[in-house]
């Protein structure tokens, strides 16, 4: 479980890796973005996104049961899931995935978002 006084921390290196990531997609280093979304997940969550992709599971279950995601964990995947897609929209596993972050989060969250209500919009 991640302890509060981590929470924010994490929440503000993962600006500086979105920020980071589109900045290089907009450089057309593509295959860079991806890889520093990557290893943010895999330091930050205990999980790669690459990983996450393979799976043939039920995602949600797998990653509370097996990597004990609580719902702070799942808001920083949405995130990088969301942005991995928009570096490569063409993949149709990676918007479901994104789109099944997306509506868990917003189905247990207690605070709503604007925000992830139009990402969900856009993706479905």
């Amino acid at each position: 479980m991640i302890r509060k006084d981590y929470i924010q921390r994490y929440f503000d290196e993962l600006a500086k890796v979105l920020a980071a990531a589109l900045l290089l997609k907009k450089n057309h280093k593509a295959t860079e973005a991806e890889a520093m979304l990557n290893d943010f997940s895999t330091d930050f969550l205990g999980i790669s996104l690459a990983e996450i992709l393979t799976l043939e599971v039920d995602l949600i279950k797998y990653l509370i049961k097996e990597k004990n995601f609580t719902l702070d964990h799942f808001k920083l995947l949405e995130d990088l899931l969301y942005h991995k897609y928009l570096i490569n929209v063409s993949n149709n596993k990676l918007k479901k995935i994104t789109l099944e972050v997306l509506n868990y989060v917003s189905k247990n969250d207690a605070n709503y978002s604007l925000q992830r209500m139009n990402r969900i919009k856009e993706l479905s």
